[in-house]
């Protein structure tokens, strides 16, 4: 491309020389000066083409262009809509125009119209594909991006389209094509070896299939070779991280944060660091950083945000306090706990605005007034926090350990399944909720609890929610009685958990649920697990009758599959005698 470009610059320089007057071809001259990176010559040009024939299509489109560089967004907008004006078919202008309608949020579907337009107008370029399928990207519709990546890598005329390959593979993961993603983006890497952001968005594709060692090495290819990101420096300390080297991920966090301070995922992702190694002051303070500028955050929880102090009753809302869930449901189940230290603060009243499905069950919960709905209209309140904010608020109370703290309401009706009389009553979940980022590495293939199903003297019921056959698979229906199924909400699966003796769980919101009603629990965690369990240890200060099953580094889950059968062998034994 590169030399074509010399040998234009050499025929159009001469034809401008001969023709100076001739607008189109200094319209050409100035974009191939842009491509070239001769920004101040391509303006003048472009600018010289536009005065000569101001109804030419094609020195707006190059005047745009111009523009567009220079981040001069209004007037790049103007001069690429005249183009399309003056020559509907120029999908030059079409192509420029829709990448640059992509920068205002608002937007963003003229955009891809612009670039689809381009597309039918350029069938045979790859750049309008390319362009469409960045834009795709940002707007989060990752199937379409692949779709435009896969054709516009089939139109290039470079036989090694190393950035589309990169983006393409990007896509993928966002997609959690993870075995995908990680092959394009290799192909990328074999292409361009020396590219840092392709080593590094190889390294959070290999992240994703469990591969942090090999993850760890990609970042710091990317680091060795030029990178100077905060987010290379934050995607080392997550491989690090994952792999249970914390002090090191400590480390990265710090360099990123030092790099870009108001980086409010690098802060976020040094707090979790945090508070999995033990360090809670520190942790839940770094840990408010996860709201700074998020999208979705509610702007009473700003204006009207309680920071500790008392809220008397003669304030206009009678000194009510709104407590507003985040994140899953064991979140909501698990930090609920906190509210009646609230009263202890001053607060005269409070209010919890929670998922739909729990609000019965909040209900039993101490120290609330008021159960709502998140999705519902709001009573009024004088000032706002998140459940996850208390610990670090209320950091000068004992964390509360009064158990249980949450009941079966009165009028639920659902009852546990009879099973054989005499034998131990024990739930079992093994898959955690899809969408949680997490969730690859927490949730266990059915077909590995064999160990535990076949342990006698027990009545196995399901407490598993969710289509999960064809993600991770079932136990046979005749190894266990189906409870799951059974239940409506929270309430009735409350009511489950009340007749059993034991669960048995791998770190999903029912461990919470259990936990809150003060039922014997035993969890399955991976090697490095959600900060609330910590790295070691048997047992949580969170809940008092539970017993933590780790999978060592490097191991699969059948070491730990195998102590939770023997464990409960024995406890069938313990029973019988």
């Amino acid at each position: 491309m590169a030399g074509l470009d010399v040998e234009d610059e050499r025929f159009l320089t001469r034809l401008a020389d001969r023709m100076p007057g001739d607008a189109e071809i200094l319209a050409r001259l100035a974009a191939l000066r842009l491509r070239q990176g001769a920004v101040d010559v391509a303006r003048t040009l472009a600018e010289r083409a536009v005065e000569l024939a101001p109804g030419l299509a094609e020195a707006h489109a190059a005047l745009g262009q111009v523009q567009a560089r220079n981040r001069q967004i209004a007037e790049a907008r103007a001069s690429l809509e005249r183009a399309v004006q003056l020559d509907a078919g120029l999908g030059v202008a079409w192509m420029h125009l829709g990448e640059v309608l992509a920068q205002a949020p608002d937007q963003i579907q003229p955009a891809v119209d612009a670039l689809r337009r381009a597309c039918g107008l350029m069938p045979r370029d790859p750049r309008p594909l390319n362009a469409l399928a960045n834009v795709l990207m940002g707007c989060k519709r990752y199937d379409d991006a692949v779709a435009s990546y896969r054709s516009a890598t089939a139109l290039a005329v470079d036989p090694n389209p190393a950035d589309m390959l990169n983006n393409m593979g990007v896509a993928l993961e966002r997609l959690e094509r993870r075995d995908e993603a990680v092959a394009m983006i290799r192909s990328a890497a074999l292409i361009r070896p020396d590219s840092p952001a392709i080593h590094d968005n190889l390294g959070n594709a290999l992240l994703g299939t469990a591969r942090a060692e090999e993850a760890e090495a990609c970042h710091r290819k990317a680091l060795a070779l030029g990178a100077r990101g905060a987010e290379t420096w934050s995607n080392l300390g997550n491989s690090l991280h994952r792999q249970g080297r914390l002090d090191e991920a400590d480390s990265a966090y710090r360099r990123a944060i030092q790099i870009n301070p108001e980086g409010a995922k690098f802060h976020t992702n040094l707090a979790l660091n945090l508070l999995l190694s033990g360090r809670m002051e520190e942790g839940w303070k770094e840990y408010e950083w996860r709201w700074r500028d998020h999208p979705n955050l509610p702007s009473y929880l700003i204006e009207r945000a309680w920071k500790g102090e008392a809220l008397a009753p003669d304030l206009p809302a009678g000194g009510t306090l709104l407590l507003q869930a985040e994140q899953g449901y064991g979140d909501t189940l698990q930090f609920v706990r906190y509210a009646p230290l609230l009263k202890s603060r001053g607060v005269t009243r409070v209010a919890l605005a929670c998922q739909p499905e729990l609000i019965r069950l909040m209900e039993t919960a101490p120290g609330l007034d008021l159960v709502v709905s998140e999705t519902a209209a709001l009573p009024a309140f004088d000032r706002a926090v998140t459940l996850l904010s208390l610990p670090g608020l209320l950091a000068g109370l004992p964390a509360p350990q009064d158990f249980p703290y949450l009941g079966v309401p009165k009028d639920v009706k659902a009852k546990l399944p009879d099973g054989p009389a005499g034998t131990l009553k024990v739930g079992l979940a093994w898959a955690g909720r899809p969408t949680h980022g997490d969730d690859w590495n927490r949730s266990i293939p059915a077909r590995m609890l064999d160990p535990i199903l076949d342990v006698p003297g027990v009545t196995f019921y399901s407490l598993q929610r969710g289509a999960v056959g064809p993600r991770i698979g079932r136990p046979p229906a005749e190894r266990l009685v189906e409870a799951a199924d059974l239940c409506a909400d929270f309430c009735d699966t409350a009511a489950m958990l009340k007749g059993l003796d034991l669960v048995i769980s791998v770190d999903t919101a029912v461990v919470h649920l259990a936990g809150a009603l003060g039922k014997p629990v035993w969890v399955l965690l991976p090697s490095v697990p959600d900060f609330r369990w910590r790295m070691e240890g048997d047992e949580t200060e969170w809940y008092p009758a539970f017993r933590l099953f780790r999978r060592k580094p490097q191991q699969g889950w059948e070491v730990p599959i195998a102590r939770v059968a023997e464990a409960l062998r024995a406890r069938v034994t313990d029973g019988a005698s």
